[in-house]
């Protein structure tokens, strides 16, 4: 058994690869639960593992929390995946990989992976960001907006509080500020996919797989005007392509 763990800008998210299968575990919140509590609450129970190899987008600090929950608990030193230019059949175009966002290139990989073929993998988390694979293996490049909680928020900070969550589905205008925030903000990440499809038909001219993940994944399926599956271990799986712990 090997614990495969996601940190992103607001969770942890892990998961238990044994074989072909990962056993998703419940994920934290560590901006509200800080290390060493967050390992605690995420890992707690969870029996010595042959290895543990981390996606980490959220700094230095948590990494070395992360570095000494699992030495004290388990004696084992986590494996911290890096960007490579070159990895499991896809190549990078960006200027600089290094400066490429671990999670953004686990998750394209996986997703190349899954559709056997082109992908565009959306990652619905604090930021929304997309990354395009074409059918050669080529990861083109990709594109960070905020993500939805993030833009409202940005909207809303200093001003009297909306009750965002309480937004019922719209058709087509809001009729209320906090509506009119919510369906904006939903609106534009519509236009970016649909912009997104256009320039892969006109400049790519393939068909490709559409997959989403992350904590705003529903909120992005609703208002997609593509087709995407979800997948909610996506970084997940492609710590376990790269790092070649399948079977």
């Amino acid at each position: 058994m090997i614990v495969l763990i996601d940190i992103g800008n607001s969770r942890i998210k892990a998961g238990l690869l044994r074989g072909k299968s990962i056993h998703r575990l419940k994920p934290c919140e560590w901006r509200k639960v800080p290390p060493p509590s967050a390992w605690a609450a995420v890992l707690s129970g969870v029996a010595k593992p042959q290895g543990v190899y981390v996606s980490n987008v959220a700094g230095n600090a948590i990494a070395t929390a992360l570095n000494a929950w699992v030495r004290e608990h388990w004696d084992l030193a986590p494996q911290f995946v890096t960007v490579r230019r070159d990895c499991a059949g896809v190549r990078t175009q960006y200027d600089r990989p290094a400066q490429l966002g671990i999670d953004r290139w686990l998750a394209a990989i996986a997703g190349f992976h899954l559709a056997k073929g082109p992908a565009c993998v959306i990652d619905a988390g604090t930021a929304l960001t997309v990354d395009v694979v074409t059918a050669a293996g080529l990861h083109v490049g990709g594109m960070i907006v905020p993500g939805l909680g993030l833009m409202a928020k940005s909207l809303t900070q200093g001003t009297a509080q909306l009750a965002l969550d309480e937004v019922q589905s719209i058709n087509d205008f809001a009729t209320n500020t906090a509506g009119a925030i919510s369906f904006g903000c939903r609106e534009a990440v519509a236009g970016l996919i649909a912009r997104t499809a256009e320039r892969w038909r006109d400049s790519l001219n393939e068909q490709p797989a559409w997959y989403v993940t992350g904590g705003e994944a529903d909120a992005i399926v609703e208002v997609s005007p593509v087709p995407l599956v979800k997948v909610a271990d996506l970084v997940l799986q492609g710590i376990a392509i790269v790092e070649d712990l399948l079977p």
